[in-house]
């Protein structure tokens, strides 16, 4: 019995140490998410593919979300694809509601996708935060809602632990990574 309960409280320990329902934003390149693009790949007029993400969800089913974007200056989201009604009024204030909730029993899960164009290919970033207006008063960050039970919000925060989600840049970067070669750390 005192191996049973002392295994229950190191798997309840370890439980909280586990990050759940995170958001990122990336691109697919030869079948792999990606969350930066080297700008000697860009010229001015091309345009990406952008997936918003959840990560590690905590539901089974989602039945919207919330985000706020803000992109470079020398990018414009020219459209988002999800299947939902964005309450939000703009393809960088994303409050999102589906038609049906989505499944999220892999991750990551592609919430929406964002079209970019890119004007003049330089280094920047793209950060994510709350909506306006923030369904959870007090949280500056992403929101889901449990497809189960709508009214059930859950406060998000971002997949490498930063809202710095996506990156141009002129060299590598040593701290991004494919969600394929984090996930592998863990199998």
């Amino acid at each position: 019995m005192k191996r049973l309960v002392s295994l229950a409280l190191v798997l309840v320990l370890a439980g909280g140490v586990l990050a759940q329902d995170n958001f990122g934003m990336y691109r697919m390149v030869d079948g792999e998410y990606s969350n930066f693009v080297m700008v000697d790949e860009l010229t001015p007029g091309a345009t990406l593919d952008l997936y918003i993400t959840l990560h590690d969800p905590s539901v089974f089913v989602v039945g919207g979300f919330e985000v706020g974007i803000d992109m470079p200056e020398f990018t414009v989201v020219t459209d988002a694809e999800f299947d939902g009604i964005n309450f939000g009024g703009s393809f960088t204030n994303l409050l999102v509601g589906y038609y049906t909730p989505i499944p999220a029993q892999e991750t990551p899960v592609v919430l929406a996708t964002l079209f970019v164009t890119v004007t003049a290919p330089d280094a920047g970033v793209c950060t994510m935060h709350g909506a306006v207006p923030p369904s959870i008063p007090g949280h500056d960050g992403p929101v889901i809602a449990n497809g189960a039970n709508p009214d059930e919000l859950i406060a998000c925060g971002y997949v490498d632990g930063t809202p710095d989600v996506f990156l141009f840049s002129e060299v590598v970067a040593v701290e991004t990574q494919t969600f394929s070669g984090v996930k592998a750390l863990f199998e």
